[in-house]
């Protein structure tokens, strides 16, 4: 009987906290999304394997079960410390609505119509829809808050002549997810976060806006389906709007040779357990234009090999094509131009969304420095002042903004 009062009051107990959790996040969806000066929104979504029943573009509310969004360093892309973050917290606008699933009006943007259902793998954070596989990004205010002090950080520490850009790559769920698909997602809006990124910046900085940019080509060829990363034609539209904030013309498109690779199949094939719904990738790759350069990486170990800016993509097995990209990630690396002769040097401090766009840069400097902040050890002040680099380019993309271990990682190298 002693046992019987003990189960029964067990059950009450955890029939309570259910009952107060959901009542907690019906309360934040009613109101204005915001808890302090984090900006949060719950959101039911759906299991693995099923979206909820309805017409195409149903606008009804659904009844979906509760996402689990990875925490951060698990689920690692390329079996390396992966960009994702938190997964927890997102974005509403001020009438309470999840703005992933207000599209922007009055802007020449083309849409996007998915067919299928959702399936949502709650574990990696990823959603399928037809052919193509996204990551969820939830905006965290105080990570952003931290990643913005980071670049503050290091703007302060260096003389104002020296240059710094400061790219935050959007991914494709907040470009190329369908419009009619978005109610039914879990995902902040990923302009406003820029923006809210933006404003906590110093000024100082040269932030290079990259979302209008690419959803003016979002129907084009420029993220991955089966993988997180953007391709070689979205990172040459990165390159493309870094060339306006620094004041130069970038190449034409039509000048690049085009290196393709068929049947990559990246993160997002392994992250849905090999959905056979998954179209595979063509690696489409732009190789730089000047044929006078030379490329060495330097491994963890302290090995110095040297490789292509660009590499054939069919040496590469089927998940690791994306390392056809300077090398793939690795600590330090080292471009040199010997066609350019006017001394001219950067360094690019990036993680894997950089490996894509770096290549780009080859055509305009004659020495390019790049650290993967993620594996290299160094302090970066100290680099820079030894090298005498008046310019510093950071690129990452918005996931790591909301990522504790990437932010600290990249705040270590700056001191």
């Amino acid at each position: 009987m002693r046992r019987r009062k003990v189960y029964l009051m067990v059950g009450v107990g955890i029939f309570s906290i259910i009952a107060g959790n959901r009542i907690y996040q019906k309360s934040l969806i009613e109101g204005n999304g915001y808890l302090g000066d984090e900006v949060v929104f719950f959101a039911e979504v759906a299991s693995p394997d099923a979206e909820p029943e309805g017409e195409e573009g149903d606008t009804e509310d659904d009844d979906w079960g509760n996402s689990e969004g990875a925490s951060d360093g698990e689920n690692a892309k390329e079996g390396q410390q992966t960009e994702k973050g938190a997964g927890e917290a997102g974005m509403s606008n001020a009438e309470g609505l999840p703005v992933s699933s207000m599209v922007a009006e009055g802007k020449p943007y083309e849409k996007i119509s998915g067919k299928g259902k959702l399936q949502m793998y709650n574990s990696t954070g990823t959603v399928l829809v037809d052919d193509a596989a996204y990551e969820l990004y939830n905006y965290v205010n105080s990570y952003a808050s931290r990643y913005a002090k980071a670049v503050n950080d290091l703007t302060r520490k260096l003389d104002s002549s020296i240059k710094v850009y400061d790219i935050v790559a959007p991914t494709s769920v907040g470009i190329t997810f369908p419009d009619n698909k978005k109610k039914k997602l879990n995902s902040s809006d990923q302009e406003e976060a820029l923006n809210n990124i933006e404003k906590k910046l110093s000024g100082r900085e040269n932030f290079v806006p990259l979302y209008d940019i690419l959803m003016q080509h979002r129907t084009e060829y420029i993220f991955f389906r089966t993988d997180h990363h953007w391709t070689s034609l979205g990172a040459y539209y990165a390159y493309c709007a870094f060339c306006a904030a620094k004041g130069i013309m970038p190449n034409e498109l039509s000048s690049y040779e085009k290196k393709s690779s068929e049947g990559f199949l990246g993160t997002f094939y392994r992250d849905t357990d090999h959905n056979k719904a998954l179209k595979a990738d063509t690696l489409e790759s732009l190789v730089p234009i000047s044929k006078n350069l030379s490329f060495e990486y330097t491994t963890a170990e302290g090995d110095k090999i040297p490789a292509p800016v660009v590499a054939d993509a069919d040496g590469y097995s089927a998940s690791l094509k994306y390392c056809a990209y300077i090398a793939g990630d690795n600590p330090y690396s080292v471009i040199r131009n010997k066609d350019i002769t006017d001394g001219s040097s950067c360094i690019v401090v990036k993680e894997s969304y950089g490996n894509a766009f770096v290549p780009f840069l080859a055509d305009h400097y004659q020495t390019i420095y790049i650290i993967d902040y993620r594996y290299w050890e160094g302090d970066l002040f100290d680099f820079i002042k030894k090298k005498k680099l008046r310019e510093v380019i950071l690129i990452n993309n918005i996931s790591m903004t909301r990522n504790s271990y990437l932010i600290g990682k990249l705040a270590q190298i700056i001191g």
